[in-house]
């Protein structure tokens, strides 16, 4: 059987000693977790708001690089509808200038026959005279 003893005030102290510093250690444990959750939550925080800055600047960047896009776009069709503008004038005026010069020529053709037909009627007349 065993035998039950006391602890004599030497080892209590002893004890009470070891027991103070676990509980400090604790503490210091407690006190140091505390701080890090702290740390963890400033840096969450700071990064939330880098995050937020980058993506803001990002999508101003991003906006005024398609306004930037749409406008040259825009100045391209201008150009190409001022060109297509010019070369259907272009056309048109082509187009007026061969109507216009068939009609002389068809005109001086007609005249020409005319004037041939006459000249062949006069000369016929002089020729003989009697005939008509």
């Amino acid at each position: 059987m065993q035998e039950n003893r006391c602890a004599t005030a030497e080892e209590v102290a002893l004890l009470r000693e070891r027991v103070a510093r676990v509980e400090g250690a604790h503490d210091y444990l407690q006190t140091g977790l505390d701080a890090l959750l702290r740390q963890f939550a400033d840096l969450r925080r700071d990064l939330t708001q880098s995050v937020d800055e980058n993506a803001s600047r990002t999508r101003h960047e991003i906006m005024g690089r398609v306004e930037a896009i749409g406008r040259m776009a825009q100045q391209r069709d201008t150009a190409v509808s001022d060109r297509l503008a010019r070369i259907e004038g272009g056309i048109r005026l082509a187009n007026w200038i061969t109507a216009t010069l068939m009609t002389i020529a068809t005109a001086v053709l007609g005249w020409s026959q005319l004037g041939e037909a006459l000249w062949h009627f006069l000369i016929s007349l002089v020729n003989h005279p009697g005939a008509f």
